[in-house]
Formats: structure tokens, sequence, C-alpha cells
């Protein structure tokens, strides 16, 4: 599964909810080319590792039931950059997705990816925040929002069992066999 394309693809669908409806990703370095306004473009991803979150720990998820269990690395977690630029007619409109832009923010601090859990969104610069290099008579403006800690796993899962029955021998001057099977909630 690609927890990257899953994640951009959800942004990209709430985004076209709450801001506009014919919203577009280009890629991070793309040149692109507004053919009509109003125009709302993701650029994007900028990957960065959150190297402070970086763990060598493993992770294992038991299956208590069918007595067995799953075992991979901790995933790595990357924040996703995206700028945000919106182009239009008239300024009137322009300030019109300021607002809808902040509000989108305010609205959705969280992320929900299906079936996943959640990531937080966060604004680093608002939409007007950063400067774009315009040559045309549009007005244009720009910002920029993250997705935080976006888990990568290394694809490499392993699968074993889990204890079922313990057998105990004790040798020396008594020589005697014990085996200890799980009981009811204590498995």
């Amino acid at each position: 599964m690609s927890t990257i394309r899953t994640v951009t693809e959800t942004l990209i669908r709430q985004v076209k909810a709450d801001i506009h409806p014919d919203a577009v990703l280009v890629l991070a370095d793309d040149v692109f080319e507004v053919q009509r306004t109003p125009s709302v473009i993701l650029q994007g991803p900028r990957v960065s590792e959150n190297k402070l979150r970086r763990s060598q720990s493993r992770l294992i998820e038991k299956d208590v039931d069918a007595l067995s269990f799953e075992e991979c690395s901790f995933p790595r977690l990357y924040h996703l950059d995206f700028d945000l630029i919106v182009t239009v007619d008239r300024e009137v409109e322009l300030l019109e997705f300021q607002e809808s832009v902040s509000r989108f923010v305010q609205r959705n601090p969280v992320l929900t990816i299906t079936d996943q859990g959640h990531l937080n969104l966060t604004e680093i610069a608002p939409l007007g925040g950063l400067n774009r290099v315009n040559l045309s008579n549009l007005k244009q403006s720009s910002g920029r929002i993250r997705i935080e800690d976006c888990p990568v796993y290394d694809g490499e899962i392993q699968n074993g069992h889990l204890i079922k029955d313990r057998t105990f021998q004790f040798h020396g001057s008594v020589n005697e066999e014990r085996t200890y099977e799980p009981k009811g909630d204590e498995q």
C-alpha cells in the first residue's frame, strides 16, 4: 500500500469538497499554466522526514484468537508540504478564497484517512503569505499547508505463532514434567 499516495488523494478530495471542486494536483517542481479562472492548485508534495521521531523499535500486532502475530519495523514519519496556489480575475475573489482557505484549515486540523487513522493538517503560511512570480494580468496568491507525520513502512512483515502451551521439565532429585495451558482470559 502506498501511504503517501493515499494521504495525498484524501487531501485533494477534501480540498475539492471544501475550497473548490476543480482543484488539481501538480508535482512540486512542474511548470503549470492556468487555463481558466478561478483556479486552485495544490503543488507538491515536498517530502521531509521528521528525524526527531525516528525509532529503531519494532511494531508487533497480536491476534490472540488465531494465536499468531505480525511484526515489522517502526515506520519512518514524513511531513508532506503542499503549496496552495489560487488564481482569479478580480481582487474580491482572491479575498474570498483567502477566507475560504483559512476556514478550511480551521475546520480540518486533522485529516481522516480511511481505515488508517488521522494525521495533523497544519498551515505553514496562510494564503497570501508566500511570494509568487505572476507574469499575467490575473490575481494570484499562494500559501503552504502540511500533513504531519505520514507513516511509510518498509513492507517487510514477519509472521509467527504465539505460545499456546508451556512445558517445563524439572530434573534433579525429582524428575517431573508439567504443561501449563492458557486460561480463558489470560491469553
